[in-house]
């Protein structure tokens, strides 16, 4: 059996894009009569289109519904969250993590654009840093180049590879 959108109740969770975070149209957007100054049918936004998500709000109690500023398009659309996907943490996009040990050495990242938290489960070389790390979810993290005793916790910016 399917879920329907009738079934999923997203605000049970935090919101799963943030403010200011780029992001990227996934389909076009017509306007569906509630745009003003633009022509029922109209697109609003097409496919491809890049905007900054300006504001967060609930549509029926149900679903996050997120206000994107298109700067190029000079328009701001309330979108579900289906029809975006980011941009800041995507392909091979630079995402901004915490990078924790705890007291077993037990390695952790923190991405806070996501509110996600995994361990690193797989190192690529024998150095943390300028290296590529493996989390829990999948995910595949180009570390920076950084002496082998900086302190942690400690944020860096890394770069989002392919999963593996």
């Amino acid at each position: 059996m399917f879920a329907r959108d009738s079934d999923i109740v997203e605000l049970d969770g935090p919101p799963a894009y943030t403010y200011g975070e780029k992001v990227r149209a996934r389909r076009h957007i017509r306007n569906d009569g509630t745009y003003p100054g633009r022509e029922i049918g109209e697109v609003l936004v097409k496919k491809g289109d890049v905007g900054y998500v300006a504001s967060i709000g609930s549509f029926l109690q149900q679903f996050y519904i997120y206000g994107v500023d298109f700067v190029d398009r000079g328009c701001l659309v309330g979108m579900k969250g289906r029809e975006i996907e980011s941009l800041d943490i995507t392909g091979e996009g630079i995402v901004k993590i915490t990078l924790r040990k705890d007291k077993n050495g037990n390695l952790s990242v923190y991405v806070p654009k996501k509110d996600l938290e995994q361990d690193v489960v797989a190192t690529e070389k024998a150095t943390l840093w300028g290296g590529v790390i493996t989390l829990g979810n999948g995910w595949r993290l180009a570390l920076p180049e950084m002496a082998e005793t900086t302190p942690m916790p400690v944020t860096v910016e890394a770069r989002k590879l392919e999963e593996a």
